[in-house]
């Protein structure tokens, strides 16, 4: 057990300490200057954050009810305890909502990101539809241009058929034409004969005519 002698140097010599640690420090000319530390407060902090600050809580007396922590009783204590342990439950199981809800918010992006992928697929579908019926269409025109092809193909068929035809008419036609000119020739030279013949005949009656006057 402590002298009462013991207590006496002990709580001056802590008076001293106490003393020397508020007393403010004069720096001699060949000390470096101290320049004072204040936190800086956060700007636009939510809110204040709580801050423990050991030296307005420590006993100073060492051997008397000094501190300024305020007194809790056992079952208070006790009390306090099982309620901040049942608030971390709580935020436990806040934490676990919180991760659910971030992978929940993840797979619904994969799901958009699905989604949009099956869009981009049927509108590459959409677009090879149209681009097959833009072939189909093609191959009619090409059919339809092959149809008109073959069609001005045989009106040329019929053009030289009838071209070969009348080039066979050509001689005949020709010497029908000659054989009706001869006919013509002949007949002039017929008439021409009959009308010598007919005008000797004439002038053979004048003469026995004037004979017989």
């Amino acid at each position: 057990m402590p002298t009462s002698r013991s207590k006496e140097r002990l709580k001056s010599t802590q008076e001293i300490l106490k003393k020397e640690s508020t007393a403010p420090i004069n720096p001699t000319p060949n000390s470096p200057q101290v320049t004072p530390i204040n936190p800086t407060p956060i700007p636009n902090s939510p809110q204040a954050i709580a801050s423990f600050i050991p030296s307005e809580y420590i006993a100073n007396d060492l051997f008397s009810d000094s501190s300024k922590l305020p007194q809790t009783s056992k079952s208070d204590a006790d009390k306090a305890i099982k309620a901040i342990s049942e608030k971390r439950e709580t935020l436990r199981i806040i934490g676990a909502n919180l991760q659910l809800n971030t992978d929940a918010y993840k797979v619904g992006s994969l799901n958009e990101k699905m989604n949009q992928a099956a869009i981009s697929y049927q509108i590459d579908g959409i677009n090879s539809q149209s681009k097959m019926v833009a072939l189909e269409g093609a191959n009619i025109n090409l059919q339809i241009a092959q149809s008109k092809l073959s069609q001005a193909q045989e009106k040329l068929n019929h053009q030289n058929i009838e071209l070969l035809g009348l080039q066979s008419e050509t001689p005949l036609r020709q010497r029908y034409w000659e054989a009706k000119l001869s006919l013509i020739e002949s007949r002039i030279s017929q008439v021409e004969l009959a009308k010598f013949t007919l005008d000797s005949k004439i002038g053979a009656i004048e003469a026995e005519a004037e004979n017989i006057d």
